[in-house]
């Protein structure tokens, strides 16, 4: 493969596009596969596919056309272009027919049956994205007039052991059928034998309606889908306990140690505690750390929550959002016991991640279900560093989906802190010509002051173009430059003092108190929105802001913290897009955090919209 073969490139996705049902990370055995193919889709996909009014599903053929034995990597944000990613495989045996039928002195699988292998791996992906219809009405067949090609380098044999099929999405969409085109890649005992370029698959007698429909009418009659309560496998005492109070109340014996000798890294407390229940966990034992292990999670959004009030939205902040999504990846690290493979005390901190947020959840969301996967950790140096996959979803559908990563560090490594490597080729620096004919802008500081005064229900959704109370302000003062940065769309910077009594230090963590990265964001964020009133201020009565480009992918780096002893907080954001259209009006900037100087945070692609008040 060329570097031009390697490179990422973007996929091609609907404006309006949303997974019918949650993705994350996952692999299927031999069983489940069998599962799949007998029609059972939830002892293979799980319980999500326990209420759909199905007869006879469409899936997999069986028999002679049983080409998968096993997926090994499903990963929704994987591949060249970032849209999906399966990697499928078989165990080839010298007596399988497809070899002794073909040919009869020159065993070899037939390349069209290769082509079948990748194919059949494709539709175990559409499979599990939620794309179902009814055996007898649907059928899988290329696409009229897409030109598909294939390209041979090598062969499976009677001596082969495994086959391996790696699937690359690089469109979905509906025309009117579903559809997607993927290009595949085929490996003989682990060499790369056959490559196929716009491989394409339409589900004929299937529809974007009928989908729709199909998990609709599973989330009205299942609550298990529809993102309802369910049971607590650790319930909220727990949790909280393990948040503020004695972790061995939490987890058992194996944590008493944490209870008064030694500090554990926690999770955080009231009020920015966003996870009331553990539902499900599988994948590994307590206190066996094991990649692929997963758990689900929930949390009950108040109709009331402080958040709407403090933001002066409608809809929920994307750091309270992103806080129900993370939160859980903390949890499921302490059921693993990572803090016990260290004698020293170590603290928990998010390293990053990128995402894509489907949709905005507003005071009536009730039960938003979280689920993520451990899918890889490292040790080295005293540090664990973790990744996770992550989805969150709302009566089954996700409304929040990505990667992360966390790392678990000694005081002695978070006291060195370097920042963003290469920050200062990558930053934005105005001239002191443009300091001085900058706007400086003053962010308002009137009340509430603390959660427990933002609790009063907003109505509809609250008013218009508002900037954040003092609670939820992140920072205080402002300079915009409307024709800086890199593209000259404009420049904002955002100072605040660190303030040691500050609710959010008390919240994250107990013990160790930090500022949570995600407000960090969402003091970019809130420059943002500055920017984008000082830019269309004839829409501040008539528009609202989203929490952030919905369907727009976004990601962010921490390199360092923010602790009540520092002084200073300083964010910049440089436009990278401002576009006033029919729906409202976008902005999309790159940014920095810094503390005392030194550059922590990194965002890239975020922002947010100003839409019309009467569009929910």
């Amino acid at each position: 493969l060329t570097a031009e073969d390697r490179a990422p490139k973007p996929g091609r996705l609907p404006a309006d596009w949303k997974s019918p049902v949650a993705l994350i990370g996952e692999t299927f055995n031999g069983a489940q596969l069998s599962a799949l193919r007998a029609g059972n889709l939830p002892e293979a996909f799980g319980p999500d596919f326990a209420a759909l009014d199905l007869r006879a599903p469409m899936t997999l053929p069986d028999g002679r056309m049983k080409l998968i034995d096993r997926v090994v990597e499903l990963d929704p944000r994987g591949g060249r272009y970032g849209l999906g990613r399966i990697r499928g495989e078989a165990d080839i045996r010298p007596d399988d027919w497809f070899l002794t039928c073909h040919f009869t002195d020159d065993m070899v699988m037939p390349g069209t049956l290769m082509y079948e292998c990748c194919l059949h791996t494709l539709r175990v992906y559409l499979l599990r994205m939620g794309w179902i219809g009814e055996q007898g009405s649907v059928v899988y067949e290329p696409i009229p007039e897409i030109k598909s090609k294939l390209v041979c380098r090598g062969q499976v044999l009677t001596s082969t052991r495994v086959a391996a099929y790696e699937i690359d999405i690089k469109e979905i969409g509906f025309n009117p059928q579903p559809y997607a085109i993927a290009d595949a890649m085929m490996y003989a005992d682990g060499k790369r034998i056959v490559r196929m370029t716009d491989m394409s698959v339409q589900l004929t007698g299937l529809s974007r309606e009928q989908i729709e429909k199909l998990w609709n009418k599973s989330g009205a009659d299942a609550s298990a889908v529809a993102g309802g309560k369910k049971p607590a496998v650790f319930d909220t005492d727990r949790i909280t306990a393990f948040a503020v109070g004695n972790p061995s109340e939490a987890f058992g014996e194996p944590y008493r140690v944490f209870d008064g000798e030694r500090k554990i890294a926690r999770l955080p407390g009231p009020p920015f505690q966003f996870l009331d229940r553990v539902t499900d966990v599988s994948g590994a034992a307590p206190w066996q750390l094991k990649n692929g292990a997963w758990i689900e999670a929930q949390y009950d959004v108040p109709p009331d929550a402080w958040y709407f009030n403090a933001n002066r939205q409608g809809s929920m902040p994307f750091s309270v959002l992103l806080e129900t999504a993370l939160q859980p990846c903390g949890w499921l690290a302490a059921y693993l016991g990572s803090a016990l493979r260290s004698s020293s005390d170590l603290s928990f901190r998010n390293l990053g991640g990128r995402a894509i947020q489907h949709g905005e959840l507003f005071s009536d969301a009730g039960t938003l279900t979280t689920r993520v996967k451990l899918t890889t950790f490292s040790e080295a140096g005293g540090m664990i560093i973790q990744k996770y996959d992550l989805s969150l979803s709302r009566q089954g559908r996700v409304v929040y989906e990505g990667d992360t990563q966390f790392g678990f560090f000694s005081k002695e490594a978070l006291a060195q802190q370097l920042g963003v490597r290469g920050a200062r080729e990558r930053r934005y620096l105005p001239t002191a010509n443009e300091l001085a004919r900058a706007k400086r802008i003053t962010l308002p500081g009137d009340g509430p002051v603390t959660p427990e005064q933002a609790t009063k229900l907003m109505q509809g959704h609250g008013p218009a173009a508002a900037l954040p109370a003092q609670v939820y302000r992140m920072v205080t003062d402002a300079l915009l430059l409307s024709d800086g940065g890199p593209q000259g769309l404009g420049f904002i910077r955002g100072e605040t003092d660190v303030d040691p009594t500050t609710w959010f230090f008390k919240a994250h963590f107990y013990q160790d108190p930090v500022w949570p990265g995600s407000l960090g964001l969402e003091s970019f964020l809130q420059l943002i929105k500055v920017y984008a009133l000082d830019r269309w201020p004839e829409l501040a009565a008539t528009h609202r802001f989203e929490p952030i480009v919905i369907g727009s992918p976004h990601s962010w780096a921490y390199r360092g913290q923010v602790v009540p002893q520092n002084k200073r907080v300083t964010v910049e954001a440089s436009i990278t897009k401002a576009e006033h259209g029919a729906r409202g009006a976008t902005v999309l900037a790159n940014g920095f955090l810094s503390v005392d100087g030194i550059v922590i945070y990194e965002m890239t692609d975020f922002g947010l919209r100003l839409v019309p008040l009467e569009q929910n």
